[in-house]
């Protein structure tokens, strides 16, 4: 079973050919890539701002 079969059917679901299921499922997963990236770059600043802060109150490790 692909991706593209589980898609839940709703009303406006239901009419989908293959090819625009296949489409949804190629932009949700893009989306969810978007996502995963943003997230990424969020802890890596909040890293980064704590190892700054960190350094110039001189208890680096």
């Amino acid at each position: 079973m692909t991706e593209a079969d589980r898609i839940q059917v709703t009303p406006t679901t239901a009419n989908w050919t293959p090819e625009q299921k296949a489409e949804f499922v190629r932009r949700r997963r893009g989306r969810n890539w978007a996502l995963f990236g943003a997230m990424v770059a969020l802890c890596l600043l909040i890293y980064a701002i704590a190892v700054v802060k960190l350094y110039h109150a001189g208890h680096m490790w």
